[in-house]
């Protein structure tokens, strides 16, 4: 599906509560451009990134094509454009926290488009309505909505009986991490915690072991039948689910056998899995100290595996990160590999010097 940033600075209040998006066919000159015929283009289904005010401040769904509409009456009332146009329906919602252009270009100047950019070198927006929107501004973007997974992740209806169909390497997103980082930060003052109560909190921790535990299952299968393929049965009826077996505490969840670079005999690995209900492999997620130190006893022979659109599609994919011989302590892990936030606090002892 294509993606579009509209550029509402003057119609953002009429086009999102009215739920739609309209532009003239041509200018009051009789002149077409280039973001006007672009709305000809937009179909049911594509995403919508509304930026006013040098921020994206809404995303929204079109939930018709494109169709030829005279101007809105209350668009009509500003006196700026031709009564002929083309007007699609959208779904819009309000982001409680808008994405700031400004803290997010250093991430995004690298990809944009050399003609019909919806912004300037120096990240400061263009004068047009409407225009594409490359796949890393919108996986940037998107992952930004999903800060609050846990909350999503915690009411989705979970399927069971889904596959792991695709596979893939992690590729670097540390720059875009770290902006990542440097916005929450910057915004943790003014954004509000869900409040939620024990009850609520106990249903969400269970969800969540519950999109673990179908993640952890499904890469087992996968590398069980991959490492058959590759080795053989003999080697296939060695991957063992060590999680369950075992219990959670051994810092990995599954043993097998490196299939990706054959050898004889084959290369023993250990693989942690992450899963998430989000599509998007920008999604949040979170590793224990306990983990990370696997990750450095184990460099040479450690997998990490996210596993994306668990229990919400049947079909899933799964990204293999195994690049962490070159580390040498968590601490090296946590300066030179991971853009984080750190989530909790351990507390080892307390300073007490007045109590009354």
């Amino acid at each position: 599906m294509s993606n579009f940033i509209v550029m509402q600075n003057a119609t953002h209040e009429e086009e999102i509560i009215g739920g739609y998006m309209w532009s003239p066919q041509k200018n009051k000159n009789g002149n077409s451009n280039h973001a006007y015929e672009r709305m000809a283009i937009i179909k049911a289904g594509n995403k919508i990134y509304s930026c006013y005010d040098q921020a994206i401040r809404a995303v929204g769904i079109a939930t018709s094509d494109c169709y030829i509409a005279e101007q809105p009456h209350e668009l009509q009332e500003k006196n700026l454009w031709s009564d002929e146009g083309y007007k699609v329906d959208v779904d819009y919602t309000i982001l409680e926290n808008p994405i700031m252009i400004r803290d997010v270009w250093g991430a995004m100047e690298s990809d944009r488009p050399q003609k019909y950019s919806a912004f300037q070198e120096n990240g400061r927006g263009n004068q047009a309505y409407l225009f594409p929107c490359p796949e890393a501004w919108a996986s940037l973007f998107d992952s930004f909505l999903d800060e609050d997974s846990s909350e999503a992740e915690a009411e989705a209806e979970l399927i069971e009986d889904g596959e792991i169909n695709e596979e893939t390497f992690a590729t670097s997103s540390y720059e875009q991490g770290e902006s990542r980082v440097s916005n929450r930060i910057a915004g943790s003052t003014k954004k509000r915690g869900r409040v939620v109560s024990q009850e609520q909190l106990q249903k969400d921790l269970k969800k969540r072991k519950k999109i673990g535990d179908i993640a952890e299952q499904k890469v087992f299968e996968y590398v069980k039948k991959k490492v058959i393929e590759v080795f053989g049965e003999k080697y296939g009826d060695q991957v063992e689910h060590v999680a369950q077996t075992q219990g959670d505490g051994l810092g990995y969840d599954i043993t097998a056998f490196d299939y990706l670079q054959p050898q004889s005999p084959p290369k023993p690995i250990k693989i942690e899995v992450k899963g998430t209900t989000s599509t998007s492999t920008s999604a949040v997620y979170s590793i224990t100290y306990p983990e990370l130190e696997k990750f450095i006893r184990y460099k040479d022979e450690m997998w990490l595996v996210r596993v994306y659109g668990v229990g919400k599609k049947s079909k899933m994919k799964m990204e293999i990160d195994n690049d962490f011989s070159s580390y040498n302590s968590v601490s090296d892990l946590l300066t030179r590999k991971y853009a984080y936030i750190t989530s909790t606090i351990d507390v080892y002892g307390t300073r007490v010097e007045n109590n009354k």
